[in-house]
């Protein structure tokens, strides 16, 4: 197969593009390093918050920092577009309209394996920007599933654990993620879906495992290899 160029938008945060990265060096089979996919990674650490701009009526200015970002990668040659943050994909049909039908969505792509392999309960763990645009909750629908999110206080603690915690580069409070995760089985979820890189971040810090959980970057991840004409290695 072609190989095609992958561009990454990352840099929200920093730590999880890191991460993105090396999953996709670690689930890429090869024999040698130049089996590996091309990839051009722009980390754009200064970008607007997200949830502050999606929330507060800024979603034009935070736009305008896409837009450039995105024009910038597409003239550096590249085939296909991730960015390995969900909030962003509020955004998700203008960046696939500017890539022409070429940006991989992170939302859609981990919503669909959620609904075909884990159940058609599914938690999201998420920022509040992406839990009030019901990002999540559309696109489970459209596979046949539903959405369910923690009550008020638990959002309260994955906010806790993605902005005062990982974000600044501690490792995150291992017993406030599993106070949310028990809330989410007794509210009868099949799984859950770590639907913001900060928890894929906690996730890899702490080995969390099992069907119950299913990490977003961990779809995006075998999309991105599969598309790009490298060999997907991993599981799911």
């Amino acid at each position: 197969m072609e190989k095609k160029l992958l561009g990454i938008l990352g840099g929200m945060g920093a730590e999880a593009s890191s991460v993105f990265y090396k999953k996709i060096i670690d689930n890429t089979e090869v024999s040698n390093d130049r089996e590996h996919i091309d990839l051009l990674l722009f980390s754009h650490a200064s970008i607007p918050d997200r949830t502050e701009c999606i929330l507060g009526g800024k979603q034009e200015y935070l736009w305008g920092y896409f837009d450039k970002d995105i024009r910038m990668l597409k003239n550096a040659g590249c085939d296909y577009l991730v960015i390995p943050c969900n909030t962003s994909h509020y955004f998700a049909d203008r960046f696939d309209k500017a890539m022409d039908g070429n940006f991989l969505n992170m939302i859609d792509e981990a919503a669909r394996y959620a609904a075909k392999f884990r159940g058609k309960r599914i938690g999201i763990l998420a920022t509040d920007g992406t839990v009030q645009s019901n990002m999540y909750g559309a696109a489970l629908e459209r596979y046949g599933a539903e959405a369910v999110y923690p009550s008020e206080e638990c959002q309260k603690d994955v906010m806790s654990l993605i902005y005062d915690q990982i974000k600044r580069g501690e490792k995150g409070d291992k017993h406030q993620f599993l106070r949310v995760i028990k809330e989410m089985k007794e509210k009868q979820c099949d799984a859950v879906i770590l639907a913001c890189t900060e928890l894929s971040v906690l996730k890899d810090n702490y080995s969390f495992d099992g069907p119950f959980y299913l990490d977003a970057m961990d779809v995006i991840t075998k999309v991105c290899i599969e598309k790009c004409g490298g060999k997907y290695c991993g599981s799911l």
